[in-house]
């Protein structure tokens, strides 16, 4: 966080249209003037990739006119998200509540906080947290799950014409059923968290890309909602536990004194980032295979390349694009002398393309060999806690488009990506339809 970073609860809509009007026009002008991290963060009318190649070789950390370290390197970016002195937050500006002026004397890093008991804790936290929610929410405890899940997308599927909307019509509600299910919601529940998903799901990108009023306004009361619902489920278990995955979440936690807090964060974390961020793996997946009709091929022969083409889409065309951290005292990364108080960006899609980490980094390869993990969805970060549960569902959707659909769909029209979404790019449609089986 830095001295700008406002709770947009605290503001009234003019100060609010300020901030965010102000933090626009900065990354806009910049951008004019040819910043490559601005054009990024403006999140319009341009292809990232065509940035990145300018942006490689060394320094591989190089500062942008937005006063923000910027790396497009494999090895910097992993030093980056592994160096415990680099966090998601600056806590003296906890204190302050200013709005951002276009003549200000600091520099914009983050723009919003919403929550930072939820995202934005020590990276360290959420890689304990998930050691202590693995025996609910791990790989191994998920697969228990498997025919549940097939399940609902299998009836998402099912109920679909010949022509749908990939996203809001399967993505989307399947993986909220989806998670649903994994979390043992009610049917009230799961009707709440269905209709709250989306307007959370701009969480990350508000960080980094200045919303507009209304995109803030139902940030925050879609993000509040499914606090509320968080907060009434964990109480009403804490007071009569069962066998369900709430009352496991709590009995798990290392600190009996924390269950209720560490088990809230784990349920808002998959609730806010968990099914945004499958989503729209899930549908970059399936438009990866729909632009390569070899790579389908090998998916259709072996349904068993489902998890390679999830694996390969989490490099290629990842659904947490950007990663932010703040110095929190003075640091080498990368050869460059960071100083306490800066910012670091890493961009995970273009360390996915590393040339000098991946062989032939422009192609999507279902059966790629193992070898170096993608940085999306690292470990000490939100998105990074929700892997398994991203990994597991999007598994799930796309292993049952492969069996039904996706040999014999085709784009109907134009995949449009939501607006001021640098960090998810996320998808608000992607029409597709029905074609001549192959």
């Amino acid at each position: 966080m830095t001295r700008h970073q406002v709770d947009p609860r605290l503001l009234d809509d003019s100060e609010l249209t300020r901030h965010l009007l102000a933090a626009r026009g900065t990354q806009w002008m910049r951008g004019n003037r040819g910043d490559p991290y601005a054009l990024i963060l403006r999140a319009q009318g341009i292809d990232p990739h065509a940035l990145y190649r300018g942006m490689r070789g060394r320094p591989a950390l190089r500062q942008s006119e937005s006063d923000t370290w910027v790396t497009a390197s494999y090895t910097a970016g992993a030093e980056v998200l592994e160096d415990e002195r680099l966090t998601l937050r600056d806590p003296k500006a906890r204190r302050r509540r200013k709005v951002f002026g276009i003549d200000a004397g600091s520099s914009l890093k983050h723009v919003l906080q919403l929550d930072d008991d939820v995202l934005a804790r020590p990276p360290a936290f959420y890689t304990e947290l998930s050691a202590a929610v693995a025996p609910v929410l791990g790989s191994a405890a998920l697969e228990r799950h498997r025919g549940a899940v097939d399940g609902v997308f299998e009836r998402t599927l099912g109920s679909l014409g010949g022509s749908f909307d990939l996203m809001e019509d399967f993505a989307r509600p399947g993986t909220v059923a989806a998670v649903a299910e994994l979390l043992g919601l009610s049917e009230a529940e799961r009707a709440e968290v269905a209709v709250l998903c989306p307007g959370a799901g701009t969480a990350l990108d508000a960080l980094l890309c200045p919303p507009t009023l209304g995109m803030t306004r139902r940030l925050v009361e879609s993000f509040d909602g499914l606090r509320k619902v968080v907060d009434t489920l964990v109480a009403a278990r804490s007071a009569a536990p069962g066998d369900d995955p709430v009352s496991r979440l709590l009995r798990e936690a290392p600190d009996p004194g924390g269950a209720a807090a560490d088990a809230t964060v784990a349920l808002m974390l998959t609730l806010v980032v968990g099914v945004e961020t499958t989503a729209n793996l899930v549908c970059d997946a399936v438009l990866a295979l729909l632009a390569d009709p070899g790579q389908l091929a090998l998916v259709r022969e072996d349904p068993g390349l489902v998890a390679g083409a999830v694996e390969e889409t989490l490099r290629f065309q990842p659904p947490v694009r950007l990663e932010s951290r703040i110095v929190s005292e003075e640091v080498q990364i990368a050869g460059q002398r960071l100083d306490k108080g800066h910012q670091v960006v890493v961009l995970v899609d273009a360390a996915g393309r590393d040339p000098e980490v991946y062989p032939e980094p422009e192609r999507f390869l279902v059966d790629r060999a193992p070898g170096v993990p993608p940085l999306s969805l690292h470990g000490r970060s939100p998105a990074g806690f929700t892997a398994p549960v991203v990994r597991f569902v999007a598994g799930a959707a796309l292993g049952r488009l492969v069996a039904d659909r996706v040999g014999t769909l085709g784009l109907a029209g134009d995949v449009v990506r939501r607006m001021r979404s640098p960090v998810v790019q996320g998808v608000a449609r992607c029409p597709v339809a029905a074609t001549q089986a192959g």
